[in-house]
């Protein structure tokens, strides 16, 4: 049954987690839109694809924001009922403070299994849609800007500059004009002394209106091809059109994206993982089958007397691979050449099949790094549970004030130990599961420790019982101070 007493705590949950929900998530927003900032400014993108990318990027923050969301509003909700003396008169009243967990506990189970379900089915999609779009964000050449005494290079096969512009009427000014679509260098030049510049069909097109130039052509005669002609024509006015479409947004086709870890889902990422192991076996078994051949005495079955022989051009006695002396020095050189030829083609092998088995094995550790990261997230969820609730019962302050300080130490804590501990996982320094499920474990301990200190009451953030304590210990190790500060604490102790 759904008693008052659930009903107050679900109450004093839902409205902070909702707040600070959105809080988180927008703070978050802004970070990854700062991160790809560079990338948007300048290149006159639609307004469509600018509410597209905000909204993908928004969507990937949800599993990064849902973690400190639930340890925010925990400890804000917690402490609220605090600072009201809410949790003391439920005490009074017989209920414990685990009884008082449980409907928020519920919540947290379900926003943990709502978060592993949105990491698994959405956030490949999502991702998948974003870096795409962020890709052919990136490929768009900015928009056209000529700048004064400067080559502007942006057209394709074509070179612009202009000497001055009026910013007023935006008339040029000293122009000249690089055409290289023939594809014979410098040779095609044009000159002006005003112009002018305009789109036509939704920007499809760019129109030069010049006035007053010249047009040079430098090129070889096709009647004679060792002679070359020079070709100069004035104009008092001219028009010159130069399409636009390389100005186009191009879209990449979504499937070339698609085979990246952070694209799959858990299935994908778990049959990657092992097909990469089982492959990186392969390399090492290969390995092991391939240097057999190098060695000839470790493994006689393996040892070709014949084609020895046929180095010296003579057949071998059976007792040859054994220690003979009076073995002559030019037979002696030619095995040591060919000892020395195959220990490096020996060395060259290994080197190689080191390289792809490190390549294979850290692809797959990638792999299941991204598959146990959709647990990970999602568990932490309640993991923060654990710590906000028992510490906003202890620290007794509602608001965002404290709770804001004490949630972002221990999600910086969350966040330093997950980025630890997969780089740890990724090197080899330690196993995938514990470099994943490290971060984990350790907010479960400070999650108990808090919970077993809020049953009983601590005062763990109260400053009298720090000072209260050492008080304790100095009057207990007074005698061990030195004699000045002995006579001062004691004068001190006589005047209290």
């Amino acid at each position: 049954m759904f008693k008052k007493i659930d009903k107050l705590v679900s109450k004093a949950f839902f409205g902070p987690f909702l707040l600070t929900y959105a809080i988180v998530s927008f703070i978050l927003f802004i970070v990854s839109i700062a991160k790809y900032f560079e990338d948007l400014v300048g290149k006159d993108l639609e307004t469509e694809v600018y509410i597209k990318l905000c909204y993908y990027l928004y969507l990937m923050q949800m599993p990064m924001a849902m973690p400190l969301a639930v340890l925010l509003s925990s400890l804000m909700s917690f402490g609220n009922l605090g600072e009201h003396y809410e949790i003391t008169a439920i005490k009074s009243a017989g209920i414990s403070l685990t009884r008082l967990l449980i409907p928020m506990g519920f919540y947290a189970v379900i926003i943990s299994f709502g978060a592993y379900m949105f990491n698994n089915l959405a956030v490949p999609k999502i991702n998948l849609k974003t870096y795409s779009l962020l890709y052919d964000v990136r490929q768009k050449k900015p928009s056209m800007e000529l700048k004064e005494g400067g080559f502007y290079y942006g057209l394709d096969n074509y070179s612009i500059r202009i000497e001055k512009r009026n910013k007023i009427n935006e008339e040029l000014y000293g122009m000249m004009i690089y055409d290289h679509s023939a594809g014979r260098g410098n040779t095609d030049l044009i000159m002006a002394d005003t112009g002018k510049m305009y789109t036509i069909l939704n920007d499809r097109y760019l129109v030069m209106e010049l006035g007053k130039g010249t047009t040079f052509t430098d090129y070889k005669s096709y009647n004679n091809n060792s002679k070359r002609e020079f070709k100069r024509e004035q104009f008092d006015s001219a028009k010159f059109v130069f399409p636009l479409g390389s100005f186009d947004l191009q879209r990449t086709d979504e499937e070339l994206f698609k085979f990246n870890k952070v694209m799959k889902n858990v299935s994908e990422l778990r049959f990657d993982a092992d097909s990469l192991y089982k492959e990186s076996g392969g390399i090492a078994l290969q390995n092991y089958e391939q240097t057999k051949l190098y060695f000839d005495y470790q493994y006689p079955k393996y040892f070709n007397k014949d084609s020895v022989a046929r180095i010296f051009n003579d057949s071998l006695p059976d007792n040859y691979l054994l220690y003979n002396p009076q073995i002559n020095e030019f037979e002696k050189d030619q095995l040591l050449e060919r000892a020395l030829g195959k220990a490096r083609n020996l060395v060259n092998l290994v080197s190689s099949n080191r390289e792809r088995l490190q390549a294979s094995a850290l692809m797959a550790k990638e792999s299941e790094i991204e598959l146990l990261r959709k647990f990970t997230f999602s568990v932490a969820c309640f993991m923060m549970f654990l710590i906000g609730a028992p510490l906003g019962s202890i620290i007794k302050k509602g608001g965002l004030g404290v709770p804001v300080l004490v949630s972002i130490a221990f999600f910086l804590l969350f966040y330093v130990l997950t980025i630890t501990g997969e780089k740890y996982a990724k090197t080899g320094v330690l196993s995938v599961y514990l470099g994943c499920w490290g971060s984990n474990v350790i907010l479960f301990s400070f999650g108990m420790v808090f919970l077993r200190q809020a049953r009983n009451d601590s005062r763990l953030f109260d400053t009298d019982v720090y000072y209260m304590f050492f008080e304790k210990m100095r009057k207990k190790y007074d005698h061990r101070l030195p004699k000045k500060f002995r006579l001062k604490n004691k004068e001190k102790q006589h005047s209290e």
